[in-house]
């Protein structure tokens, strides 16, 4: 039998041997370079390549010369560019568990109070929680359908909006409605007031607020986090003053829609809001923070996005006619002309569906991500991934890569229809949501939004290129934005197919008031 000096001797050396090992595998990693990227300055690094605007284009020029990872350090802040949705998969996707947490934004999460709202919440059990609920609300399909009476109602005053006032100007307030309309009354019951609605508007500033303080490099204090305890009289501390109008009116967006919601609360059995769903069971202080929040998020976060889709939507009608034909002779031949396509059709309705994909590759909404945050040492492609690297996906270049799709730039909905043996071209929805545990969890609200949008306006309206005194204007196509962009504005046409396919979206809304 072995004595106990034996066996404290045995454990002592297999803890040794254990230690050695580890020490021996880090030292063999860490003799691994880090990826390429272009060399950086004393002290500063890569600073002077990030740049403040556009910056999917410099990642994307960058690929060029260094491939699908970059490696980057800026103020000694490791950064890993992901050009590559085949390397975006292998990490975030496969290796979420090391992937899924969220840098610290000294900007937006800290200043501005973002910290808590789903997108840049750090991994841990309050964004479980938060990923639950919405899972729980909106996480498939199945129970996104309860809401297609809501869908379909809002999508046809959505056209109804158009019908009373066409003008291009106007387009992107109709679309803003719309969106905004739909989240908070699947969220909240709320439905939007005709003119100036007061949660629209706010929730439209907090998300123009959102986009510019979560861009990479937008802010010093992201790089230099010190720079936050800075006094406010001292000289390039103006990013405080507007972290701190960011914070009241996100502190608005999130508790007044909750507080209307309390006061007016109804129970819908067969389509409960999100309030009415989870509110009954939020008891202590932290779960009614984390509700609130998650509410606040699910209302926030599930416009803008969609709001820059759907105006894309136009555009693309606008510069290419064979596509608005294709979309209405389908409708026609599926639905008909004595009634409005409704999610029900969806199955029936291929070239819909591809035309959804195609605008969601060729506008990319979130062009880099929300970025990623490595919690531990990784390996890949021979290269060492240090812990603690911010990770950034360039879902733009993704969704643009000649290896991928064919003429890129061309709006093309076909590349999704298989056709004469030829298999079709990758779909967009795996990536243009994110990836791993950090994917949208609001996409199938998202995509079944669109789809119908896409339906309605393929039935009743006609959209084409805007003439003045006589003359074609020619709209252009160029994106605007940070973390989240939009088409810059554009002149169109926009006129109902017949007075009976008008005379469907007046009926429709009647029924419904």
């Amino acid at each position: 039998m072995l004595d106990f000096t034996t066996v404290i001797l045995s454990l002592i050396a297999l803890g040794l041997l254990v230690t050695v090992r580890r020490i021996a595998s880090r030292y063999a990693t860490r003799a691994l370079p880090y990826p390429p990227g272009p060399k950086g300055w004393p002290f500063i690094g890569n600073l002077l390549d990030m740049p403040r605007t556009k910056v999917w284009e410099t990642f994307t020029s960058l690929r060029g010369q260094y491939g699908d990872i970059i490696y980057l350090s800026v103020l000694g802040q490791p950064m890993v560019i992901v050009n590559s949705a085949q390397i975006a998969q292998d990490l975030l996707d496969k290796r979420s568990s090391i992937y899924s947490d969220r840098p610290r934004m000294p900007m937006a999460g800290e200043l501005c109070g973002y910290i808590d709202t789903l997108p840049i919440m750090p991994y841990g059990q309050r964004f479980r929680v938060t990923r639950r609920l919405m899972h729980q609300f909106m996480g498939t399909r199945t129970t996104v359908e309860k809401y297609a009476d809501v869908e379909e109602e809002e999508t046809a005053r959505f056209i109804l909006r158009i019908l009373r006032d066409p003008r291009s100007e106007s387009l992107e307030e109709h679309v803003r409605k719309m969106t905004g309309g739909l989240i908070l009354k699947i969220a909240y019951d709320y439905t939007t007031q005709e003119d100036d609605d007061p949660f629209v508007k706010a929730a439209d500033l907090v998300l123009e607020q959102f986009s510019a303080t979560t861009a990479p490099g937008a802010f010093l204090v992201d790089l230099v986090p010190p720079l936050r305890y800075l006094p406010d009289w001292f000289p390039g501390t103006g990013f405080k003053r507007f972290a701190r109008i960011c914070k009241k009116e996100m502190d608005k967006m999130i508790d007044e829609p909750m507080q209307w919601a309390r006061r007016h609360q109804t129970d819908h059995a067969d389509r409960p809001t999100f309030v009415s769903m989870h509110d009954r069971d939020m008891i202590s202080d932290e779960d009614q923070y984390v509700f609130k929040m998650a509410a606040g998020t699910l209302y926030g976060g599930g416009s803008d996005t969609t709001v820059s889709t759907i105006y894309s939507l136009f555009l693309a009608l606008a510069l290419n006619p064979d596509v608005q034909k294709k979309a209405q002779a389908e409708v026609d031949h599926v639905v008909g002309l004595d009634r409005l396509p409704t999610l029900k059709d969806r199955e029936e309705l291929p070239y819909i569906e591809a035309l959804v994909k195609e605008l969601l590759r060729w506008n990319t909404v979130v062009p880099t991500g929300i970025p990623h945050r490595l919690t531990e040492d990784d390996t890949y492609g021979g290269y060492f991934l240090p812990k603690g690297s911010i990770v950034i996906a360039n879902v733009h270049h993704m969704l643009h890569d000649e290896a991928t799709y064919s003429d890129p730039e061309k709006f093309f909905p076909d590349r999704f229809m298989p056709a004469d043996g030829k298999p079709a071209e990758q779909d967009p929805l795996t990536m243009c949501f994110g990836f791993g545990r950090r994917i949208c969890p609001g996409r199938f609200v998202a995509e079944t939004s669109v789809f119908l949008i896409c339906a309605m306006v393929a039935s009743v309206l006609n959209v084409s290129k805007a003439i003045e005194d006589g003359v074609v204007v020619e709209p252009v196509f160029e994106i605007d934005g940070a973390t989240i962009t939009h088409p810059k504005e554009y002149r169109c046409s926009i006129m109902p197919r017949s007075a009976k396919a008008a005379g469907l979206i007046y009926a429709s809304v009647e029924l419904n008031k």
